[in-house]
């Protein structure tokens, strides 16, 4: 009996305590809520890949030149580049493109000894001014400007078909920026 008589006073005693506090106007203190935790912080944005440039495997620049593996091949006796030639053409855009540190580039158009001198200058001439407008029209931004040397600078002297082909070329020379500039 002595434990009922326990639990009843204090029952009484909360349920007093309880009313006193609503006479008085005070409310119950709010049963603590737990405040929600703060999102977490964004992953940081992925970096974009780095892109290297890699120039095309048959244009390079070495030194003070853009050599080519192959030939810009030009209708005969003309300055009309012929189909065959315009993915080399994108590949030099393309070097030019990737390189801003090219400053100028100098096309030199060059002909074979087979002919008359001034038809070989003019020709070379025609067919430098070609190469240099199909490489503005890919977009090149570069200072580009051209000139013939007709059969002035030979690579090879021997009046052969083979030695004609040699001499019959087009030569690309840069002028890069000056370092800190």
């Amino acid at each position: 009996m002595r434990n009922f008589v326990c639990i009843g006073v204090v029952a009484l005693m909360g349920a007093t305590g309880c009313k006193a506090s609503l006479k008085m106007g005070k409310q119950p203190d709010p049963e603590p809520v737990a405040e929600p935790a703060p999102p977490p912080p964004e992953p940081p944005a992925p970096e974009p890949p780095k892109l290297t440039m890699v120039d095309p495997p048959d244009v390079h620049l070495v030194g003070d030149h853009i050599t080519i593996d192959k030939k810009i091949h030009f209708a005969n006796d003309s300055d009309v580049i012929q189909e065959d030639s315009f993915e080399l053409l994108d590949h030099i855009a393309e070097v030019l493109k990737n390189h801003k540190e090219i400053q100028t580039l100098h096309v030199i158009g060059h002909t074979s000894s087979v002919g008359d001198d001034a038809h070989n200058m003019d020709l070379s001439k025609r067919r430098a001014a070609a190469v240099m407008k199909a490489l503005q029209d890919r977009g090149v931004e570069q200072t580009v400007d051209s000139k013939g040397a007709g059969e002035t600078q030979r690579t090879c002297k021997e009046e052969t078909d083979d030695c004609h082909q040699q001499n019959r070329r087009v030569e690309f020379k840069v002028e890069m920026e000056e370092a800190g500039a």
